[in-house]
């Protein structure tokens, strides 16, 4: 199996994602249909804790093996990569066996006295040995993103949501009669389920993938890696220096998250709005308006992903020209993509929320939050570059400053009369233009990398021709019905841009084909 271009990877990866998002969206209907308010209500009482602590335990770490094992890959140290995997599982082994141990145990206590139901004991226990699935699952994951291939993490997501979906139809079925709390407890366990088959993929995947690139699979080359894991102190902190920023990086934006939902309905109240009002609002600003803006995310998370092990192996090769070629074609794509969105949903604003959420008011505040969509994707894009550059704390104290401008525009900004919850909006956008522009001038000092200018004029004129047409075709169409005039204005739209950036130069197909299959 070849190294995919990192722009196919990321393709692979935001494909498999918004999959795995749909259908993780779309079961919630007929769940909540078989089990009621109230089984749906337990299991979602477990399934926060459950992504905590799945968080805690993975996040960052398989980005570190990537960069780790694209290291070694480059400089053709196979047995190096292979350390680095083994060493993975056994840490992230041992890492969820205590993160599932520690659930079980204190299921009872967090029921009783966290969650304020006794009945959520059954799916919190149920779920607890996902942990241990997960945690081994995201080591083979980064261990093939580490060999720049995305394809296998894709597979094994999608097997992964599959097999949960499913399991979580079939056992709240079965369980039902017993109890809602039993069948919530069903639906639980449909998280173990899919983590296992998921794992299981990637346990074949892996086979294939050693026997493919060594040409014949040996299991004395793996007993060798193991015997010398004699350094592997030295090795897991090196891992460890590399997987903490990136998951602290990964706990700012949840952390800030909750913040808000402390401070935005408190300083609503002080601005006059009644407490039901200040919920309703901070409900249309973050489950609403949020849902849509941080939607593209999707794919520049996935690009971000893809880059890591990318730059890495091109940084362990010397190759400063790969990497500024890498750098250039990541950001170009990163606003070719996300600057339509963000116009997009600027204009389009009202008619989506309308048509989604039947709420006119989150469409005013997804118009103030939309360039969101452009500066976070800008950020995450760069963050995995700085990433790949071995700078991984760099992105995490510019988020952070940006976080902390986003805090204190919450506070005050939506007690500024006329202003209320798009303050808040206006708090994130400016917090995310400044994370990215931080980024930016890092990047600057450390590649020489020269910005964004030189790439934006065209992409902003097509977005702006965009903007018209859609406008246009929206309101020619809206006598037939919002539905129709939306959808079509979203198709005339995407046409317009693809033309004007084939017209102006911007790209072309041969283009295209080549960034995405060299």
């Amino acid at each position: 199996m070849q190294p995919q271009s990192f722009l196919r990877g990321a393709f692979i990866l935001a494909v498999a994602g918004l999959v795995v998002k749909l259908l993780g969206a779309f079961y919630r209907i007929p769940f909540t249909q078989l089990v009621g308010s109230e089984g749906v209500g337990l299991y979602q009482m477990a399934y926060p804790i459950y992504i905590t602590l799945v968080a805690f335990s993975t996040s960052g770490v398989p980005i570190a093996i990537s960069m780790l094992v694209a290291e070694r890959g480059a400089r053709g140290d196979r047995f190096g990569a292979r350390q680095v995997f083994l060493l993975s599982v056994v840490f992230l082994s041992l890492f969820g066996l205590v993160m599932a141990i520690g659930l079980y145990h204190s299921a009872h206590y967090l029921a009783s006295s966290v969650l304020g139901d006794a009945r959520a004991y059954y799916p919190l226990v149920s779920i607890a040995p996902a942990i241990l699935v997960i945690s081994i699952a995201s080591a083979f994951r980064g261990y093939f993103q580490g060999w720049q291939l995305m394809w296998p993490t894709a597979v094994s997501e999608l097997v992964e949501q599959c097999i949960r979906v499913g399991t979580v139809f079939w056992a709240a079925y079965a369980l039902l009669p017993r109890g809602v709390e039993f069948a919530a407890a069903g639906a639980a366990f449909g998280a173990f389920t899919g983590g296992l088959g998921g794992l299981l993929v990637l346990c074949c995947l892996l086979l294939w993938f050693e026997r493919g690139l060594h040409r014949q699979f040996h299991p004395s080359n793996w007993s060798r890696a193991l015997s010398l894991l004699n350094g592997a102190g030295q090795l897991l902190k090196r891992l460890l220096i590399f997987a903490l920023p990136i998951s602290a990086g990964s706990m700012v934006l949840p952390l800030v998250q909750a913040i808000d939902a402390v401070i935005i309905p408190h300083r609503l109240q002080t601005a006059g709005f009644s407490y039901h009002q200040a919920t309703a609002m901070f409900g249309e600003l973050s489950g609403m308006a949020g849902t849509l803006v941080y939607l593209p995310a999707i794919f520049t998370v996935s690009l971000a992903a893809s880059l890591v092990p990318n730059i890495a192996a091109a940084m362990a090769r010397g190759r400063m020209g790969e990497i500024n070629g890498r750098v250039a074609t990541a950001i170009r794509i990163s606003i070719l993509f996300c600057l339509p969105a963000a116009i997009g949903l600027m204009v389009l604003a009202t008619p989506l929320a309308t048509l989604l959420f039947a709420d006119q008011r989150a469409g005013v505040i997804t118009a103030w939050l939309a360039p969101a969509a452009f500066f976070s994707g800008l950020q995450q894009t760069t963050s995995g570059i700085l990433q790949g550059l071995g700078s991984t704390w760099l992105p995490v104290i510019n988020l952070l400053a940006g976080c902390l401008v986003k805090i204190l525009c919450n506070y005050y900004l939506t007690v500024v009369p006329g202003m209320d919850v798009k303050g808040a909006a206006l708090g994130s956008v400016a917090g995310l233009f400044l994370a990215s522009m931080l980024n930016f001038w890092s990047l600057r000092a450390t590649t020489g990398y020269r910005g964004p200018s030189f790439c934006l004029p065209r992409p902003l004129l097509a977005a702006t021709m965009m903007a018209a047409s859609v406008l246009g075709l929206y309101h020619c169409l809206i006598p037939y019905g919002n539905l129709m005039a939306t959808l079509t204005a979203i198709g005339g739209g995407a046409v317009c841009y693809l033309t004007v950036l084939l017209l102006a130069g911007e790209v072309s197909i041969v283009k295209i084909r080549r960034l995405f299959w060299h």
